[in-house]
């Protein structure tokens, strides 16, 4: 078989495996206990796949299974990305609007990775969340929790 065969027959595959996957999160999604059972699953090693699955879901889904995926974020073990992707792919404005309230607690802990991760997702999402999130941290008796909000604002002042 030559090599255009093979990519023709793999492409093939790739496509119908991504179908089926489509397929079953529909399923999944019409499924009146799925929320619960996906957060039990939510809890203790994280498979990284479970988290590709969530991004697939529907918007409502999502929302609902918000506070799992900010816990998951906030743990610096890997998932991080996979879980601000989650929340990236949700709709702008409703985030603009609604993500601080799901996430003012974990600042809380005034944490220095917590400020810094979710610095990161603010600035995809908004100037305004991103400002709010450096004033509070300049507040914060951690100097180094201080110093994000500093960097921010140094970067506001320079553009």
């Amino acid at each position: 078989m030559n090599e255009s065969n093979q990519i023709q027959i793999l492409l093939k595959e790739c496509i119908e495996f991504q179908n089926s996957i489509l397929n079953n999160i529909f399923l999944l999604s019409n499924l009146p206990n799925s929320i619960e059972v996906i957060k039990k699953n939510l809890i203790g090693e994280i498979n990284p796949l479970l988290l590709y699955v969530i991004k697939q879901l529907p918007e409502e889904m999502k929302v609902d299974l918000l506070p799992n995926i900010i816990e998951i974020m906030k743990n610096l073990d890997g998932n991080t990305k996979l879980c601000q992707d989650i929340i990236l792919s949700m709709n702008k404005e409703w985030l603009k609007k609604n993500i601080w309230l799901y996430s003012e607690h974990v600042f809380n802990e005034h944490d220095y990775q917590i400020f810094g991760i979710f610095m990161y997702l603010f600035n995809f999402i908004s100037e305004e969340l991103s400002k709010k999130l450096a004033i509070l941290a300049l507040e914060s008796d951690d100097e180094d929790v201080r110093e994000i909000g500093k960097i921010y604002f140094d970067k506001m002042c320079a553009i």
